[in-house]
C-alpha cells in the first residue's frame, strides 16, 4: 500500500511532506503525483490513502484497499460526498488553518469597527478623522458580543481570540448538548438563533455549506441583526446575497467584512505572463457590493496565509501515513451531514 497525491500539490510540498512523514515515524518514499484519474485508478490496487480535491466512481471503484480520500483543505465542496459513501471509502479534511482562518475574521472586524481602509483613503488626500477633527469615535471590540456561528476548530479559535480581547463569546450549533466549550460563555442550537443574532453585536458566520446551512442568513436574519456587524469567513451558499445586499444599502447593519463569495474566476486563473496580474477582472458577486461604503471586500484569502500551507498538507500528508498504515484517520467527515 502506499500513499499516492491525486491533485496538483503546492510548491515545496516535497519539503512538507519530510516533515510530515518524520512526526508520523515513517521512513517510507514519498508519495506519487498522479492528476489524471484515469492513470490514477491504474493504480488503484496499490492505493492506501489519497491527497485529493475530487474523486470518480470509477476511480473508487478501481482502489479496493483504499483506506482514506484526504481533502487537504477545511471544506469539502469540491467532493461528491454520495460517491465517496457509496464507494464506503472514509473522507476526511484539514484544519491546519484554523488559527490564520481565525485571525482573518478578527482583521475583518477591526478593518470595519476601526474604519482601517476608508480613514487610509482619507489620509492619503489629507483628510483628517479622530481626535483631530472630533468626530464620530471609532467602534472598540472590548466589552462587545461577539456571536459565533460554528464552533468547529476555526470558530473555537476566534472564541479564544475574542475572550483575549475582552469580549464575550457567543456560540451556535445544531445542539447544545454536551459541556460548554473553552471560551465560550453560552450555546445557542439554531432554533433559537434569532436570540443568539440579537445578543451579539458582531455575528460571525463559520458555517460550511451543506443542505442545513444553505441560505442560514437571509432578511429576518440580517433584520435581527439590525446597527450591528456581520463576518463571513464560511461559505457565501450559507447566505443570502441580495438580503445582505439589501441590508447593507439600505443601513440595516452597520457593515459586513466578506471573504467567501458566490462568484469566483475560472481555473486556472488566466494571468499576464510578464506580469502575473490576473488577464480578465471577476467581480465577485451578483449584486454591487462594491459600490457600498459599509463593506470590507476580501477575495477568500482568510486560510490562505504564508503557514497555512504546510499546516493544511502537514496535517493531511500525516492523516495518509496514518490510514495507510492502517491507523485510524483524523478530522473524518460525516457524510450524512457533510461536514
Amino acid at each position: 500500500m502506499a500513499v499516492y497525491i491525486g491533485t496538483v500539490p503546492p510548491v515545496g510540498w516535497e519539503q512538507v511532506w519530510d516533515k510530515a512523514a518524520q512526526r508520523a515515524g515513517y521512513t517510507g518514499p514519498r508519495p506519487q503525483v498522479i492528476t489524471d484519474a484515469t492513470e490514477l485508478a491504474g493504480h488503484g490496487s496499490d492505493m492506501g490513502a489519497l491527497v485529493t480535491k475530487s474523486v470518480t466512481p470509477e476511480l473508487l471503484a478501481a482502489a479496493p484497499h483504499l483506506r482514506l480520500v484526504q481533502v487537504p483543505f477545511a471544506g469539502v465542496d469540491s467532493m461528491d460526498l454520495a460517491t465517496v459513501k457509496r464507494a464506503g471509502v472514509p473522507l476526511a479534511n484539514s484544519h491546519g488553518n484554523r488559527e490564520v482562518t481565525a485571525e482573518h475574521a478578527i482583521a475583518l472586524m477591526f478593518a470595519l469597527t476601526r474604519r482601517i481602509i476608508p480613514y487610509d483613503r482619507d489620509l492619503r488626500q489629507g483628510i483628517w478623522h479622530g481626535f483631530t477633527t472630533m468626530d464620530d469615535p471609532i467602534i472598540g471590540l472590548f466589552g462587545k458580543t461577539v456571536g459565533i456561528a460554528g464552533l468547529g476548530n476555526i470558530g473555537l479559535h476566534i472564541a479564544k481570540v475574542c475572550k483575549a480581547l475582552g469580549m464575550t463569546a457567543l456560540g451556535l450549533r445544531r445542539s447544545a448538548g454536551g459541556d460548554l466549550p473553552a471560551n465560550v460563555d453560552a450555546l445557542y442550537t439554531s432554533k433559537q438563533k434569532l436570540d443568539f443574532i440579537h445578543r451579539s453585536d458582531f455575528v460571525v458566520d463559520v458555517l460550511p455549506s451543506t443542505p442545513d446551512t444553505d441560505l442560514f442568513f437571509g432578511k429576518a436574519e440580517f433584520e435581527a441583526m439590525r446597527g450591528h456587524w456581520f463576518v463571513n469567513i464560511g461559505r457565501g451558499r450559507t447566505v443570502d446575497e441580495k438580503a445582505l445586499y439589501d441590508a447593507l444599502k439600505d443601513g440595516t447593519l452597520a457593515g459586513a467584512g466578506i471573504d467567501p463569495w458566490w462568484v469566483y474566476p475560472p481555473q486556472p486563473v488566466a494571468k499576464d505572463p510578464v506580469t502575473g496580474r490576473m488577464l480578465h477582472p471577476v467581480f465577485p458577486a451578483h449584486e454591487p457590493f462594491w459600490e457600498l461604503p459599509n463593506i470590507v471586500m476580501s477575495p477568500h484569502t482568510g486560510g490562505f496565509a504564508d503557514i497555512s500551507v504546510e499546516g493544511l498538507w502537514g496535517e493531511s500528508f500525516e492523516n495518509a501515513i496514518r490510514a495507510d498504515r492502517g491507523e485510524t484517520p483524523r478530522n473524518l467527515v460525516d457524510l450524512e451531514r457533510g461536514y
